[in-house]
């Protein structure tokens, strides 16, 4: 992930946030683009096929459960 990048990026590195559907903080700005890019490219998430929504995926679940010990079960593709 480019964090140098984000960081050096026209636009806000990271700012506060409040989702626009389940109204819940969020990262937001250049370093939340970085993150949800690399989280995309490695397969963890995958787009929804209308809307701006992911859902997580088999893989994106271990890496949580592996990575946080948090349980994702459940939830996503």
């Amino acid at each position: 992930m480019d964090v140098d990048g984000a960081v050096t990026a026209r636009r806000a590195t990271t700012r506060a946030c409040l989702d626009w559907t389940e109204r819940r903080p969020h990262l937001a700005g250049a370093l939340g683009t970085a993150v949800g890019s690399r989280f995309l490219s490695a397969g963890w998430v995958a787009r929804h096929r209308s809307g701006r929504g992911l859902d997580v995926t088999a893989a994106g679940r271990e890496l949580v459960r592996t990575a946080w010990g948090l349980d994702l079960a459940g939830g996503g593709t």
